[in-house]
């Protein structure tokens, strides 16, 4: 399986902030680590002690020494053992996270993605908490060497923030000579940032509105050429067709300055694992909801790529 992607996302104040230099007082932290995957360990530890104790004093002190007192000390000490275990891959894990951070400093290379909020309106607007902050989570899509990566994140958003909607652009940077999945991303978004990047790529669209699925962007290969229609086409009809499929959660992602052309994102209801359906290359492709490189998909029948996502979500 490979490694996760803790994305460090910063809301900007201003549009110019989103490209100030990236320093390390303006680098956001790390998030703390899990306290009972570190601790956990010292629970069954104190009573493996106890018993381990009493088994060596119980001979001498005429104690009894039931059968069940081995029986229990070695579920504990098999507990702990598992539960050091965690703790010590939670250590690596955070060795590589902060060398990833400061790897991000050192040198960085710049690039741009894309948003999907998780909201049930999908519209990611933030609902209000008593201080007036919002809690948005979602997940980071973006290109590595044409490589698709997804990542969750978490953000809180102060009130009178504008936060970020599915579809928005948001800037990013990742270590450089990263091949692959990077271990940390810092991405910056800004409400009018994104609002004059969209009007960039669709100049005849309104204020306000978003690129519609009609008219997709060029090609990932930086060229004018148009991404065919067909398959854009085809993206559209099994958003479509999803909408209405009983068992599926869809959203449909318009273009961005990173993915220029339409995304399929399939769940199961209540999930975080998904199915991406977008073109590449030419061809329509699929990522699994374990990742990996983008597969052909085989079929242009909406209904057959639903049953197929539905298949690999449903899978053990």
């Amino acid at each position: 399986m490979s490694q996760p992607t803790t994305v460090l996302l910063e809301l900007a104040d201003d549009p110019g902030g989103v490209e100030r230099p990236l320093t390390p007082d303006a680098l956001p932290p790390l998030a703390p680590r899990t306290g009972w995957r570190r601790w956990a360990w010292v629970v069954p530890t104190v009573p493996s002690v106890v018993l381990i104790a009493y088994q060596q004093l119980a001979p001498s002190r005429g104690w009894p020494l039931p059968a069940a007192v081995l029986g229990v000390l070695t579920v504990l000490l098999l507990l702990v053992a598992v539960l050091a275990l965690a703790r010590y891959l939670d250590d690596r894990d955070a060795l590589r996270e902060s060398r990833a951070r400061d790897a991000l400093l050192a040198a960085a290379e710049r690039a741009t993605g894309s948003l999907l909020v998780d909201s049930p309106a999908g519209s990611g607007e933030a609902t209000a908490r008593p201080d007036g902050a919002a809690r948005l989570s979602g997940r980071l899509t973006f290109a590595v060497d044409h490589f698709p990566v997804r990542a969750p994140f978490t953000v809180t958003v102060p009130a009178g923030t504008a936060g970020p909607r599915s579809g928005d652009p948001v800037a990013l940077w990742f270590p450089r000579g990263t091949q692959g999945r990077p271990r940390v991303v810092l991405a910056r978004y800004q409400r009018a940032w994104a609002d004059d990047l969209l009007a960039a790529m669709a100049p005849g669209r309104s204020d306000g509105a978003r690129a519609t699925p009609a008219g997709p962007g060029t090609g990932d290969d930086g060229t004018d050429e148009r991404v065919a229609a067909s398959n854009q086409d085809v993206l559209a009809a099994i958003g479509r067709a999803g909408a209405e499929h009983p068992r599926l959660a869809v959203e449909v992602v318009t273009p961005t300055d990173a993915w220029r052309t339409l995304r399929v994102d399939l769940r199961l209801p209540g999930s975080v694992r998904s199915v991406l359906v977008f073109e590449d290359a030419g061809e329509l492709v699929c990522i699994g909801p374990d990742g990996g490189r983008p597969v052909p998909l085989g079929t242009l029948d909406p209904a057959e790529v639903l049953d197929l996502a539905e298949r690999l979500l449903r899978a053990d």
